[in-house]
């Protein structure tokens, strides 16, 4: 330290001889940075600057002390100052850091355009650029910048593996290909790049080389539980249960806090018809962190598989607390509820479900139905019906719901031509029944009889539908 001091008293010395001499200010401020006195030594680069306004080098020099003191937008201004006929693509790159730094990432990119246009070889300018794209989510642009650094650059693997990443992000999946198989040719054993290259497989349906990726980073990379549940992923597709089980439960062994593994080890235990392990699998979900509205309409699926109705009401609704517009559990909820005959919680639900969505088929026709079977807004129900028929025009239950609308409203000969279309197409004694009454207001007896016949085959313990043959029998 006391050479530094040495050297810059003599140094003022000189300056006493020669007060303009830009070599002896510059080489003092160099000393104080030696003692790390910042403060003296930008006071001799000011100094300096007052008598070479035009050495870009002082401009940098304050500017890099600035922003080694936290100054960093007074770094930014010691730039600016520097003369418009001398900024060089270097201070403009410089600019555009220190404008980056201070989340200021559009002036960034413009400072680093600046640098372009002076020198279209710089690669550096055009880094710049992509990436204030990329900070701001301008992906698209930032792809492009990028690929033309790469262009220039071909050596620079974290910018191929960044391109690649928003590649995925934008859908870009030949791309992804391309260019990881030229990654891969470097780098044979980059697990990332396989598990990447995979996944760009899988999007494009291209299902064998999706696997074979998958299956090589999971070599590479024991603990790629992303690869690992990709790999049980397709083998599900291909229905492959067994082996994709082993996938998930070896992943889930490496990270049991990966949501998705306990989801799709779940959902393939119900395909298998393995509910114990599916309620254990969603329960560890719940634990851990997941979504509960899913989970628990999962688990009330599972209780619905098991005959445990009860339960599964439990968990519709605490499924519906969690996320009232989940369509899923208001679906099951409503059909449960109607499978246990309690009618008016089914008609409140379905009616929810289609305040929701007015395209769920199924919803349409249980209101207008219900209504017809109230013999009440007959003109609402027929509406309703009728939507459900734009979706599914050959259901024979959804026929049969028109029909029942007609009759309710007393056009007997409309009832009976969309009557006779379902009882083709779904024999359903309930349809069936519906047919032999309009049978009946025709004055169809014989009809009607055969209906009513047809219908106790299929619904023998049906004491009114008996009673309805005797009546006409008699």
């Amino acid at each position: 330290m006391d050479r530094f001091d040495e050297g810059i008293d003599l140094l003022k010395r000189g300056l006493l001889l020669k007060p303009d001499e830009l070599k002896f200010y510059i080489t003092i401020a160099v000393g104080y940075i030696g003692k790390k006195d910042l403060k003296k030594a930008m006071d001799y680069y000011q100094k300096a600057k007052k008598i070479a306004p035009e050495n870009i080098d002082i401009y940098i020099a304050l500017s890099i002390l600035n922003e080694g003191t936290g100054n960093l937008s007074q770094a930014i201004e010691v730039l600016k100052q520097i003369p418009e006929g001398l900024k060089t693509p270097e201070v403009f790159i410089r600019l555009g850091t220190m404008e980056g730094k201070a989340n200021h990432h559009t002036e960034a990119i413009e400072y680093y355009r600046k640098a372009y246009m002076m020198d279209t070889t710089n690669s550096r300018a055009l880094l710049g650029i992509g990436t204030g794209f990329d900070i701001l989510g301008v992906k698209d642009s930032a792809v492009y910048y990028y690929e033309q650094v790469l262009l220039l650059d071909t050596t620079n693997i974290d910018l191929e593996k960044r391109l690649i990443d928003l590649y995925i992000d934008t859908d870009q999946y030949m791309n992804i290909i391309s260019l990881a198989q030229r990654i891969l040719e470097k780098n044979y054993l980059d697990s990332d790049i396989r598990r990447n290259l995979g996944y760009a497989y899988y999007k494009l349906e291209m299902t064998e080389q999706a696997l074979n990726q998958f299956i090589l980073a999971a070599k590479f990379d024991p603990k790629d539980t992303y690869s690992r549940f990709y790999i049980a992923r397709i083998y599900i597709d291909l229905g492959k249960h067994k082996l994709a089980k082993q996938e998930l439960l070896q992943a889930l062994s490496t990270d049991p806090d990966f949501i998705e593994l306990w989801l799709y080890l779940g959902l393939i235990s119900i395909d298998t018809r393995d509910y114990k392990t599916a309620e254990w699998a969603f329960t560890e979900a719940i634990h851990r962190g997941g979504d509960l509205g899913q989970l628990y309409y999962l688990m009330g699926v599972v209780a619905e598989l098991r005959e445990d109705y009860s339960r599964a009401y439990i968990y519709y609704r605490k499924s519906l607390k969690k996320e009232p517009k989940n369509i899923s559990a208001l679906d099951a909820l409503a059909n449960l509820c109607a499978r246990l005959n309690r009618d008016e919680e089914a008609f409140s639900v379905f009616k929810e479900i289609i305040k929701i969505d007015t395209t769920d088929a199924n919803a349409l026709n249980y209101v207008g139905y219900t209504f017809a079977e109230k013999n009440d807004s007959l003109e609402y129900a027929l509406e309703l019906i009728n939507r459900a028929l734009s979706i599914d025009p050959n259901n024979g239950y959804y026929i049969d719901s028109r029909g029942w609308v007609y009759y309710q409203m007393g056009e007997f000969d409309k009832a009976l031509t969309e009557l006779e279309r379902a009882a083709e197409l779904a024999p359903d004694p309930v349809i069936l029944e519906h047919l032999g009454d309009v049978y009946v207001k025709l004055n169809k007896l014989d009809d009607a009889r055969q209906a009513y016949i047809q219908a106790l085959e299929k619904d023998p313990k049906n004491k009114k539908l008996r009673k309805k043959l005797h009546s006409i029998n008699d």
